[in-house]
């Protein structure tokens, strides 16, 4: 695979930075959630916004409903880029995807991450709707329903019939992405990397509870952060979460980044 499926945005460049710190959006959503995180990160961090195939910033391919596609072609780019100490975050599908890019680059042998961070999703084999039928399968007003319950999408694109109706097909690919996704190999691959998980305390798709199936995963789990909130429970104050994302990664970093 190549990196061209999708864009990565430098924002908040340093010319010599102590961490690269590359984020990656939820489903149906873009790098612009990640916007007003940037002021809350350490002026020595290049930030690096992952956008996902189909949007317009990403490159002309479509919505992809493969994400092992898209984590591959993330994993493509960590390993084509010149950099030191790099960490990945993503939110729902976007966490199913910085840990999928950073378990190909370990199957590489290629530079791994010091961190990888997960937030609102209940980890690989386990379905962001329970024991219900699969987001991607259902009708559109079923989708857009079920979405609502779940708080699986900010609440102005659910409730703006032409916004919605805009951005159902990438919603829909999306999920497929993520919903039918699993790590190749039995047993299932770890990764050898330290890892966080993040939640709402009141997320329907991944309270405290969910996130602690992410401890399978990793050799050294660093515990489950969770805050006040449902699926979205950044939007209000980033802040917060920023906050322990930075603590997280400084206290695996071999020497500690320095603060803005």
């Amino acid at each position: 695979m190549t990196g061209s499926i999708l864009s990565v945005l430098r924002h908040q460049p340093a010319s010599e930075p102590k961490l690269t710190l590359y984020l990656m959006h939820h489903a149906g959503g873009s790098h612009s959630t990640f916007r007003p995180w940037l002021p809350h990160f350490p002026d020595d961090w290049e930030i690096r916004l992952v956008v996902a195939p189909g949007r317009p910033k990403a490159a002309t391919h479509p919505a992809e409903r493969r994400l092992t596609v898209i984590s591959d072609a993330l994993a493509d780019r960590l390993a084509a880029e010149e950099h030191g100490p790099y960490a990945l975050f993503g939110h729902s599908m976007g966490g199913l995807v910085a840990f999928a890019a950073a378990l190909e680059t370990q199957r590489r042998g290629g530079p791994p991450p010091v961190w990888v961070g997960v937030s609102g999703h209940p980890g690989p084999f386990f379905s962001i709707t329970r024991s219900n039928p699969p987001l991607y399968g259902l009708s559109p007003d079923g989708l857009r329903t079920a979405l609502m319950d779940l708080g699986g999408l900010p609440d102005r694109v659910l409730r703006d019939p032409l916004l919605w109706e805009r951005v159902r097909p990438l919603v829909s690919a999306d999920l497929e992405a993520a919903e039918t996704w699993e790590p190749a190999g039995s047993p299932a691959p770890v990764l050898r990397r330290p890892l966080s998980a993040f939640c709402g305390e009141k997320d329907p798709v991944a309270d405290e509870r969910d996130a602690l199936h992410w401890a399978r995963h990793t050799t050294d789990f660093l515990g489950v952060r969770s805050f006040p909130g449902g699926h979205f429970y950044f939007l209000d104050d980033p802040e917060p979460l920023v906050g322990r994302i930075v603590d997280d990664i400084r206290s695996v970093l071999p020497s500690p980044a320095s603060r803005g």
